[in-house]
């Protein structure tokens, strides 16, 4: 593929995905609304921010595109955290982190197959937002971020990218220095 043709594509894709965030945004605003009596989540807080997370091609193309410095001169938080985590505990890629962390802190229904191959619901929230509202079981559909739709949506995304369920991004492998590199 010529080098304008994949520019080209790879802007339509990373337009796509800001448009995606934007409707992952929206939502869950709509969420963090009902819900403000019980959420505890706030700059910060990062109980919720693990190491290890791995995101898609192009969430991670969004990042390096957006925070060229911060990669090749920055250093990852010490292993534990997520690598993009502060001193403070902010995240330092908070406007273009990936959808996954748009999302966290909220009540989540999430549908699983037992060993029955029966399907069944499952609901969850942070555990610092557990109290203060109704419990979750109670909750409307509606008023529970449902994981899944928009997941797939992204995932469709990033194979137009280039990308795959095999080539995910772990957010630590984006810094050109590692934790090891900056402590010598």
């Amino acid at each position: 593929m010529p080098s304008a043709a994949r520019s080209a594509l790879r802007l339509e894709a990373l337009n796509a995905l800001f448009a995606l965030h934007r409707e992952i945004d929206r939502e869950a605003d709509r969420l963090s609304n009902r819900h403000a009596e019980r959420l505890q989540c706030g700059r910060g807080c990062s109980a919720c921010c693990l190491d290890d997370l791995t995101v898609t091609t192009l969430e991670a193309e969004r990042i390096r595109n957006a925070h060229p410095e911060l990669l090749a001169q920055g250093t990852p938080r010490a292993p534990g955290g997520c690598a993009f985590l502060d001193d403070a505990g902010a995240c330092r890629v908070y406007e273009d982190r990936p959808s996954v962390c748009r999302t966290q802190g909220l009540p989540l229904r999430v549908f699983g197959e037992d060993e029955d191959e029966e399907i069944f619901e499952h609901r969850d929230i942070c555990s610092l937002n557990l109290d203060g509202g109704p419990p979750l079981d109670s909750l409307d559909e509606d008023d529970c971020w449902l994981v899944g739709p928009f997941d797939l949506r992204l995932a469709a995304l990033d194979e137009s990218f280039g990308g795959d369920d095999e080539s995910r991004v772990a957010l630590r492998s984006l810094f050109a220095r590692s934790t090891k590199d900056a402590s010598e």
